[in-house]
């Protein structure tokens, strides 16, 4: 869930002032024990993906998507594995997986069985949304389970890149991150946990402490934020980093071209 849906959500049932309590005791609570006051040092995304360019497609620019530069990074992330397996934890409408899905070579997107989403109180609408852009997709296979109580153990495979974007409260991220730790494929394989930011310059304190109350300490060396991208990653690669800044002097450009086609007919055929 993007910050947009949640700050929507919180302001829509008269719970702003716990909820900015509650990130304000997240974030007292990180610098104490871990004592990184502004978040994890940051490393140049062109560092991490020299020469990034990758096209998103497709991509509705509706709530609870990761943004186009996520998805980027994640893509590119993929295109440099070979034989990429690629884990999912959080699939809504299956942008993210879809997009991946065309560089790695097998996907598995874990998310919540439609009957858990009603009782969460999710609309009808976004339902029948679960899957739309993955479902079709031969090299994507869904789960449907709730990642707090999922036995990871029955998928059978290891992966190379993890995207972990379920519910975002801090224990859930911790369970999510320790269940991720157990399935890399590798030394070399890679994590990586999106809304670490509300936006690139603004830490989520909730989503940090799960994090690193997740993963095994001796790997907490290895956890950056990404620049330019509300994504922090874990890898074992050597990467220069310094602290956050804001407000930040722009050092890089961003093309961004956009093409947009109607799916009238497809809404029509899953309603």
């Amino acid at each position: 869930m993007n910050a947009r849906k949640l700050v929507s959500r919180i302001r829509h049932s008269g719970l702003v002032t716990r909820w900015i309590d509650y990130e304000a005791r997240k974030k007292s609570q990180v610098v104490k024990r871990f004592r990184c006051p502004f978040g994890l040092p940051t490393i140049d995304i062109l560092e991490l993906l020299p020469g990034l360019e990758e096209t998103i497609s497709p991509y509705s620019f509706l709530d609870g998507a990761a943004s186009p530069i996520d998805m980027a990074i994640l893509k590119g992330l993929a295109r440099g594995i070979p034989d990429c397996h690629y884990l999912e934890i959080g699939s809504l409408r299956g942008e993210s997986v879809a997009n991946v899905a065309t560089v790695a070579s097998r996907c598995v997107a874990l998310s919540l069985p439609p009957g858990r989403m009603k009782e969460l109180g999710y609309s009808d609408d976004l339902i029948r949304s679960h899957h739309f852009y993955s479902r079709t997709i031969a090299n994507v296979t869904h789960v449907e389970h709730d990642s707090q109580t999922f036995d990871f153990s029955t998928l059978g495979m290891k992966f190379d890149l993890v995207f972990i974007d379920g519910d975002h409260y801090d224990a859930s991220v911790r369970r999510d991150t320790i269940n991720a730790f157990q399935v890399l494929r590798g030394r070399n394989s890679l994590i990586v946990w999106h809304d670490y930011a509300f936006t690139p310059g603004q830490v989520r304190w909730s989503v940090l402490s799960g994090i690193l109350e997740g993963m095994p300490e001796d790997k907490r060396r290895h956890l950056f934020h990404i620049s330019n991208s509300q994504c922090a990653i874990y890898s074992y690669q050597h990467f220069a980093s310094s602290s956050p800044v804001q407000p930040e002097m722009p050092d890089k450009s961003f093309a961004v071209s956009i093409r947009l086609a109607s799916l009238a007919s497809s809404h029509e055929r899953t309603t």
